[in-house]
């Protein structure tokens, strides 16, 4: 069984505005959990515009300019700005080193 080198994968990673970028599932669970107890309760409504966020995210198909960077969101959709900044302000999307 081969082990997989996660240094070497960073080169295949897909530049999104001219940064890569990622979803932090951490900071998802942690921004939905009740409370700091062991066991997770989820916030229901916080989950549901999480994912709704989320969705709107993966299933835009704009085109955009990488080599523009965020420049390249000016002609996105109200909906998709909206949901971008929402996801970057609650540090869960993030950009990766």
């Amino acid at each position: 069984m081969t082990t997989l080198d996660h240094s070497t994968l960073k080169e295949y990673q897909t530049e999104i505005f001219g940064s890569k970028m990622i979803i932090d599932i951490e900071e998802v669970i942690n921004f939905c959990k009740v409370d700091d107890s062991e066991e997770v309760t989820i916030n229901a409504a916080k989950y549901e515009i999480v994912r709704g966020l989320l969705d709107v995210i993966m299933a835009n198909e704009e085109e955009f300019d990488n080599k523009m960077g965020f420049k390249s969101i000016d002609n996105s959709s109200f909906e998709f700005k909206l949901a971008l900044n929402t996801l970057i302000e609650y540090k869960i999307l993030k950009e990766t080193n």
